[in-house]
């Protein structure tokens, strides 16, 4: 079920960067994107991605295959799904940066967060305001 769950929001990812226009937002899916500009010319922006949390269904039942699931354990504490979600959310980042040309020459982290649910990123831009 977890791997489902990533699969949807890399999905989810794909389908928002291959999209030239956006007709209505993706469901599950807020994302916010602000900017400051200071008065030595420094350019700071805060972007943020939340993602709906899945609807749990019952009734549950246990695993039929524990083994399976204990494979499944070991990748997830392996890191793997932590950097697919990170390199997900960096890549909606980097778009969102580029779409609005915000940081032209790149830009640096001052505070990361990346969790299963979203994100949140503030970064200033290594060009200044002009």
């Amino acid at each position: 079920m977890f791997t489902r769950y990533i699969a949807g929001i890399s999905a989810l990812f794909f389908l928002a960067g291959c999209a030239s226009e956006p007709r209505a937002p993706n469901p599950g899916l807020k994302e916010s994107f602000h900017t400051e500009i200071s008065a030595n010319g420094s350019k700071r922006f805060t972007y943020s991605l939340e993602i709906a949390a899945p609807q749990l269904r019952g009734p549950f039942t246990e695993r039929p295959n524990p083994r399976s699931g204990m494979l499944r354990d070991q990748e997830m504490m392996a890191g793997q799904p932590r950097r697919q979600r990170s390199a997900d959310f960096d890549y909606a980042m980097n778009l969102k940066l580029k779409e609005t040309g915000f940081c032209r020459d790149g830009y640096f982290v001052i505070d990361r967060v990346v969790s299963q649910l979203g994100g949140e990123v503030r970064g200033e831009c290594r060009d200044a305001a002009e």
